[in-house]
């Protein structure tokens, strides 16, 4: 990449996250809070039973949207954090559980593009893969996500983010299956100019 399209990338990769930073935190912090001030004060009224019951519904639907979209601690604690609360949301709306399970990798790359990396791709394995656990490691500059699926094909190559994820961070992908066990294994790129590598047994 070069160096002026790199600045470039990194000038709308900053504004954008700065973007949905506020969006999350104006969801979960601002917003909610304003409505969780109405709803102490319809507790204190009578008769605002049933609405104090729909302010709660949006309060916590609007946190969650927060923590899908960027947790707050994304930022004030780092990826691990961020995964787990997002892994959470995950099980909340799609019912598919997603476990960190090994937690030693050590990433060169910023922790904003990790984290978007991670989640893009437990989204797009839940929607393609018809999988209900999804269990991740985070080994030395490599995440490996593992996962049942009934599909004998699941194709990403059309999935255009994977490519630019994989160009901006320098990593590969290497798709694994073996007996409806899955693995997609994000490593350093070592001179390889194929995006993607596949070894379905």
């Amino acid at each position: 990449m070069k160096e002026t399209t790199k600045l470039q990338a990194d000038e709308l990769i900053h504004m954008y996250e700065k973007m949905l930073h506020d969006l999350s935190y104006d969801l979960h912090e601002r917003y909610s809070h304003l409505l969780t001030g109405l709803l102490h004060q319809m507790d204190q009224e009578s008769g605002g039973a049933k609405f104090a019951l729909l302010l709660t519904h949006i309060i916590d639907d609007m946190r969650s949207k927060s923590n899908e979209t960027t947790p707050l601690s994304l930022a004030q604690r780092g990826v691990i954090p961020a995964v787990k609360q997002f892994s959470k949301e995950i099980e909340n709306r799609f019912g598919v559980t997603v476990r960190l399970l090994t937690e030693n990798g050590s990433f060169s790359i910023d922790q904003r593009i990790l984290f978007r990396l991670i989640q893009q791709t437990i989204l797009l394995i839940i929607e393609h893969a018809d999988t209900d656990a999804i269990d991740i490691h985070l080994e030395e500059e490599s995440a490996t996500f593992q996962f049942l699926s009934p599909h004998e094909q699941v194709n990403v190559d059309e999935e255009g983010f994977l490519r630019l994820i994989q160009k901006r961070t320098g990593m590969e992908l290497k798709i694994e299956q073996r007996s409806g066990l899955w693995f997609w294994i994000y490593f350093k790129k070592r001179g390889n100019d194929d995006d993607f590598h596949c070894d379905c047994r």
